[in-house]
């Protein structure tokens, strides 16, 4: 046998698997999601379902919309959540830092202390004239995780979350959906 012969082989079957693989990975996710009012674009496995709720705080009734997306099974695994509020004009305001960053910390202490989880990081990605956060959370004692991201684009806050079991969190769907999420500006 020539072993000259033999790399070239390899890599070519190599590099044709990982061909198939990204094709079958962006087969899995190509919908793009975008909900009637046309404010953010998505990569979503399906279509995502529609829910408001309103909340009433110190700056008046508040409503969250949220869109939600999971398969029709049993136990559905992940699940891909996007809530956003619209606050009154100029409270988030994305000049002061400060207080963007006690907003996105005072949200996530939230989420923590709500799925009593365990921070596992919290880092800044933030844009031109948007700030964003990115994290992720072990919860159920270690056996579920949400990874999501945090931002504001004008007086709009935007939750992204996926939530999933331990096994299912590598699932490239999932970063797909979080790296995916766009804010359409008007």
């Amino acid at each position: 046998m020539n072993t000259n012969n033999v790399f070239p082989q390899r890599l070519f079957l190599l590099t044709f698997f990982l061909i198939m693989y990204t094709i079958s990975f962006t087969q899995k996710i190509q919908n793009v999601f975008t909900p009637p009012d046309g404010s953010f674009d998505v990569k979503c496995p399906g279509t995502m379902d529609y829910g408001i709720k309103h909340v009433l705080t110190d700056l008046g009734e508040m409503k969250t919309i949220t869109y939600l997306y999971r398969e029709e099974t049993e136990n559905p695994d992940p699940v891909y959540i996007i809530n956003f509020t619209d606050y009154p004009k100029g409270i988030l305001d994305a000049d002061s830092i400060v207080l963007v960053e006690e907003f996105f910390k005072t949200s996530l202490e939230g989420i923590q202390t709500q799925l009593k989880g365990e921070l596992i990081y919290y880092a800044d990605i933030s844009g031109l004239n948007m700030p964003q956060k990115i994290y992720k959370i072990h919860y159920n004692k270690g056996q579920a995780i949400l990874k999501g991201k945090l931002l504001i684009s004008k007086d709009r806050f935007f939750s992204v979350q996926v939530f999933s079991s331990l096994s299912q969190s590598d699932k490239p769907e999932i970063d797909g959906f979080l790296d995916s999420f766009k804010v359409n500006l008007k």
